[in-house]
């Protein structure tokens, strides 16, 4: 049982770099392609953070994307460590972005967690600092 899940770990932690590597780049297709259909995606969420909650399925996480595009650029994504365990990894991240309506600059500390099996992104879970979300959201304009 030792060997299957170190094997089943290796590729659930190959799969989220290749899948991280492709959102870096800017493929937001070959994201989109690995979601399982029945894909559950979660934001850290509370009223005035336009992305927030939980969205279901490749329109839910469109929609997701949508409402986050619509609202900030997202600058740079850092990856600072990898934690995977069978089909689930975790990832901790500094999330960088600019608030269209406001000008404003966000740092952010974040956590996602994955969940994949056959290389299909089966749960996604991020979670930040909705607080600080809210202030960058509501800043003046720079």
């Amino acid at each position: 049982m030792g060997d299957e899940l170190a094997a089943l770990t290796a590729l659930s932690r190959a799969r989220q770099d290749e899948l991280y590597a492709c959102y870096a780049r800017g493929d937001r297709a070959a994201v989109l392609e690995a979601l399982a259909e029945d894909v559950v995606w979660s934001s850290a969420a509370c009223p005035g953070i336009p992305w927030g909650g939980t969205h279901r399925g490749r329109a839910g996480v469109e929609a997701f994307f949508a409402a986050l595009d619509a609202t900030l650029a997202v600058t740079a994504y850092t990856v600072e460590r990898v934690i995977a365990d069978g089909e689930w990894v975790t990832v901790l991240a500094e999330a960088r972005g600019r608030v269209h309506a406001t000008g404003q600059e966000i740092v952010l500390a974040k956590t996602d967690i994955l969940r994949l099996r056959d290389g299909r992104l089966l749960e996604f879970r991020e979670l930040y600092d909705t607080a600080a979300v809210l202030e960058a959201l509501q800043a003046p304009r720079a």
